[in-house]
């Protein structure tokens, strides 16, 4: 989803019009569920990226999870050159990594993962 243009061009956006947006304005996208860890792994919902909005800055995913009877398993895996941002609403998410970091994550906290 990121611009893998080699020379990308500028574009020059004229001022908003009467038939255009004239200030903020709120984009609703849709979700859709996606297995986060392989077939046998749970559903999130996804919310980024989407096709309509390519280029997306510093976010590669937003997703949400829960509420759901099962709770949430993770298998091991790799995150290189990224950052993990961890925001519960509810319950509690555990997060582990290979270095020994094990940190209990509760609603009104916010974990921040930097990895490669």
């Amino acid at each position: 989803m990121t611009n893998l243009e080699a020379a990308p061009q500028e574009d020059i956006c004229p001022p908003a019009g009467p038939e255009g947006i004239s200030g903020p304005c709120v984009v609703l996208w849709p979700e859709r569920e996606v297995p986060l860890g392989g077939v046998r792994a749970m559903n999130v919902r996804r919310t980024l990226p989407q096709r309509g909005l390519p280029t997306i800055g510093a976010w590669c995913f937003l997703d949400s999870f829960g509420p759901d009877r099962t709770a949430m398993s993770v298998l091991p895996h790799p995150h290189i050159g990224l950052q993990t941002v961890t925001w519960p609403l509810a319950g509690n998410i555990r997060h582990r990594d290979s270095v020994g970091s094990d940190v209990v994550v509760r609603p009104g906290e916010l974990n921040i993962m930097t990895a490669g």
